[in-house]
């Protein structure tokens, strides 16, 4: 079911309710939508302090009203050091080379890239029309002035493509999909990793991972990127302090 609204001539806004597609236990997601202007757009850093992500041209955050274990988590790039873990899986991946560009694009390589991936992660979106792949990939590399696009080779072969989405004081990890030939890899981590570095190269304050759920496994393994936050209740709380020693 979907609502709609405008607040102003800025933002137009709107809510789709439907079946949560994290817990399989009768929760409603609710998501409000925001269509920006230009200028808005611009603001794209205060939206991102609120519990916003985009998708296209369109920001979007969580307000269920009788569940909060989806929760925006950040890091202050300043004060990320690696853990053990993270750092095997940085020294792993030494022979990888990253091509960053704030350009981004679609290619056919790109596209079936993704195709392997969803079909090997994500089994359950196999099941929507063929052509709905391409229009989700259209959404995460294009929609939004300031995308970063990072392409992850070893040797001449595309691995990985992350998608990064800029603010003026901050990073948002946007999309990461990547050849899962490679699970050995992490490379989901190593992605991250390289996120955060850039993060720290462009002097950004903060570097946003998405929604954390603590249940879920594949959305849980953020809370080891330390020291974090979680926004809570439109306040962000130091959630883990200790580094991480796996």
């Amino acid at each position: 079911m979907t609502t709609g609204s405008q607040h102003d001539s800025a933002l137009h806004v709107f809510q789709e309710h439907s079946p949560c597609p994290y817990f399989k236990d009768g929760r409603v997601s609710s998501i409000e939508y925001l269509i920006p202007n230009e200028e808005e757009s611009g603001k794209f850093h205060i939206y991102l302090s609120k519990g916003y992500r985009r998708l296209g041209r369109i920001f979007y955050r969580n307000v269920c009203e009788t569940c909060e274990e989806c929760r925006p988590l950040r890091l202050e790039t300043e004060r990320f050091k690696p853990g053990k873990s993270q750092i095997r899986t940085l020294k792993k991946n030494s022979d990888i080379r990253i091509e960053i560009s704030d350009r981004s694009s679609l290619t056919p390589e790109k596209i079936m890239l993704y195709h392997g991936y969803v079909h090997s992660k994500h089994a359950e979106e196999e099941k929507k029309e063929p052509g709905d792949s391409v229009n989700i990939l259209m959404a995460i590399h294009h929609g939004y002035g300031r995308i970063i696009e990072m392409e992850y080779f070893l040797c001449d072969r595309l691995i990985g493509v992350g998608v990064v989405d800029q603010g003026m004081d901050s990073l948002s990890s946007n999309y990461f999909y990547y050849d899962t030939d490679y699970l050995d890899r992490r490379l989901g981590i190593f992605s991250i990793l390289q996120e955060i570095k850039l993060a720290q190269t462009l002097g950004k304050k903060y570097y946003y991972l998405g929604f954390y759920i603590k249940d879920n496994p594949k959305m849980s393994y953020k809370k080891y990127f330390r020291p974090n936050q979680v926004l809570e209740k439109g306040e962000w709380r130091t959630f883990i302090k200790k580094s991480m020693r796996t």
